[in-house]
């Protein structure tokens, strides 16, 4: 099992109802008119205006979450239709696109994966999404427990829980298809039982990523009935961001044979896409609040410069080449991801009362 699978069955992040803690009142900055000027000739005094924990955390819901759980799924349905097209025609082209739908499947998964919140942080999610598979030969002895070629998508899920965990998901799909040359891959998956095992596994990532949609679509609802989520929010935001940064180490390959998506030849761009569900999260770009927008609206700009140092520290450290990653290239990653970590773990979390590491019940 890959060490950064680690979130999600080493370290569940058990939060209960917390009362909602609000920083320090906005202030309002002043302007002092010339001497012996009337008060009416003051300048107009500007106010900032406070972010609530609770506006906050509806923005980081409806404007990031929300909107990354539905690339995800629009993103994993479309693999399962292209896979459904090469198994019909199985080709050169059909597979070329079905890889490609591949590859944009697992960077919408890598933006969220980088800090799972909430259901997303689930086990079964990281069976689905992270498991460690074996090899295609390996794979495909299992057609036998396929009920049914033609099973519909919640059959589909649950005949999926009775297979080893080096079977299933979004690996098993990479193992096949990538694994070997695409003409090698195209043959094994040519019989009709084999390209089925395939949809299936399709099938199971496509369930998958629906269910949590609908599951931040209703979080997203019902956050602003409970007035205990948003602190819930803000201390599992900050815990997954520090173990995602820090999960960084293990992904570039210092650690273990093989670097992140290795397989798949994606290593840098799915780097990339965990920097970026990174930045989405702390800059709310391109609309949402984020914790730069929280920050400053309480005048915290000292401390919201330092976690944006070290947030364009660890882009620059990145790539620009999708195609390489050296060794030297991957130590300052790791150097700049645990720098980003300790200044949201260390400058950060204490000034918000924020607890780092497994918080009971």
């Amino acid at each position: 099992m890959s060490k950064w699978m680690n979130k999600w069955v080493c370290k569940p992040l058990t939060v209960g109802p917390l009362s909602v803690a609000l920083l320090a009142a906005g202030v309002a900055m002043t302007a002092q008119a010339d001497g012996g000027a009337d008060a009416s000739d003051a300048s107009a005094v500007e106010a900032v205006k406070r972010i609530s924990a609770m506006d906050f955390t509806r923005s980081q819901l409806n404007d990031i979450l929300l909107p990354a759980h539905q690339q995800l799924a629009q993103a994993s349905a479309a693999l399962s239709t292209a896979s459904r097209a090469f198994c019909a025609a199985p080709a050169t082209g059909t597979f070329a696109a079905m890889q490609a739908q591949y590859v944009n499947t697992l960077l919408a998964w890598r933006t969220i994966e980088i800090a799972p919140l909430g259901p997303s942080a689930e086990p079964e999610v990281g069976r689905v999404m992270e498991g460690q598979a074996q090899s295609p030969a390996q794979i495909l002895t299992l057609i036998p427990l396929q009920t049914s070629k033609d099973m519909v998508d919640g059959q589909a899920a649950f005949e999926a829980t009775k297979l080893p965990a080096w079977g299933i998901g979004f690996k098993a799909i990479e193992s096949l298809l990538y694994t070997d040359k695409p003409t090698q891959s195209i043959e094994r998956l040519r019989p009709a039982a084999a390209c089925s095992y395939l949809v299936w596994q399709t099938q199971v990532v496509a369930y998958q990523a629906e269910t949590l949609r609908r599951a931040w679509q209703g979080l997203s609802r019902g956050v602003a009935y409970d007035m205990s989520y948003p602190r819930t929010y803000q201390t599992q935001l900050f815990n997954r961001m520090i173990e995602g940064a820090r999960d960084l180490e293990h992904k570039v390959g210092l650690h273990q044979p093989q670097w992140l998506d290795q397989r798949a030849g994606a290593t840098v761009p799915a780097l990339k896409a965990n920097v970026a569900g990174l930045r989405a999260l702390l800059t709310g770009e391109p609309r949402a609040i984020g914790l730069d927008d929280f920050m400053l609206s309480r005048e915290d700009q000292p401390r919201w410069t330092l976690i944006d140092n070290a947030l364009k520290a660890l882009e620059a450290a990145l790539p620009a080449n999708d195609k390489a990653l050296s060794n030297a290239q991957a130590r300052q990653i790791v150097v700049a991801a645990n720098r980003l970590a300790d200044v949201l773990e260390k400058d950060l979390a204490p000034a918000m009362s924020i607890k780092i590491g497994k918080v009971k019940r």
